[in-house]
């Protein structure tokens, strides 16, 4: 994706898949006013102009979407340009390019989307090889991965094919699906929340079940004292934040990935959450995160 491209992404597609929803619409829906995504506040002050694809905040700045992403991700043109790659993926672009120079091409469904869901079944049911990859492989306790995950089978609505994954439930009954050759979601994606054993005041934060499952193992035990937010995506950072602020909980601990996106997110909920949030990225230094530690140390 180029700066050209990124621009032209409409400002309300980018807002809703951060979790952001419009408060109120103006001059037949063509403006919409938001919650300032950079501040607290009851009444909105961020309008996007859905025609002219701009964005204006006045208790800050506005411009155009690559603008806003730039602010919002406080980093530099490339790192906006990958966090929208991540957010929207590669083909997003090209379809958008597609349609308009000619508005008979449908849009490509997304990988979600051309995948469905045909059954879920206990891990290891009739996929062996599966069991290995999440055992052997990645290095998670058998029981836990038995007690979180599920045999995920699901077929290509374009070529008739089947496949299996281990699927890891969301908030919203879809699931996140991994097995060795292929990484996606199945169904609406959204975060992941597993209660603990505790008095429901503190929430542990991963950015993939994986890590999550490693953790676990690591403790050998498979339940935590404490909540734990599985977000699938940093780009669900801000609806993660608006869940931990309705539940009330007094004690954050971060442990996001030890890369420029964990970073941005950790420091994002740092800035919102103060001493509250405790980022314990220490434990797993030098490595990627928790499941990098758990498979290097199994070596």
């Amino acid at each position: 994706m180029n700066t050209t491209q990124a621009k032209k992404i409409p400002l309300k597609e980018i807002l809703a898949r951060l979790g952001f929803e419009p408060i109120r619409s103006f001059k037949g829906g063509e403006e919409l006013a938001y919650l300032s995504p950079f501040r607290k506040e009851a009444e909105p002050s961020l309008f996007v102009n859905i025609r002219k694809n701009v964005w204006n905040d006045f208790g800050d700045i506005g411009g155009n979407a690559l603008d806003f992403v730039l602010r919002y991700r406080n980093t530099d043109v490339r790192g906006a340009l990958e966090f929208l790659d991540t957010l929207f993926g590669s083909g997003y672009v090209l379809t958008a390019k597609l349609q308009a120079a000619n508005p008979s091409v449908k849009p490509t469904p997304n990988k979600e989307s051309i995948f469905l869901l045909d059954s879920t079944l206990p891990l290891g049911t009739g996929a062996p090889s599966l069991v290995a990859y999440i055992t052997e492989q990645r290095r998670i306790n058998p029981e836990i991965a038995g007690k979180y995950l599920k045999e995920v089978r699901f077929s290509n609505r374009d070529t008739g094919k089947s496949y299996f994954a281990a699927g890891f439930e969301n908030i919203s009954g879809g699931y996140e699906i991994r097995n060795p050759f292929f990484k996606s979601s199945l169904g609406a994606k959204d975060m992941s929340l597993v209660k603990g054993k505790g008095d429901g005041m503190e929430v542990w934060i991963f950015e993939g079940f994986l890590d999550f499952l490693s953790k676990l193992t690591l403790l050998g035990s498979t339940t935590t004292p404490a909540d734990c937010l599985v977000l699938n995506s940093v780009s669900y950072s801000e609806k993660a934040i608006q869940f931990i602020k309705s539940k009330g909980y007094t004690n954050i601990k971060g442990y996001l990935d030890d890369d420029r996106a964990g970073d941005d997110t950790t420091q994002k909920f740092k800035t919102e959450f103060g001493s509250t949030f405790i980022d314990l990225r220490p434990e797993y230094q030098g490595f990627k995160d928790f499941n990098d530690l758990l498979t290097q140390k199994s070596k």
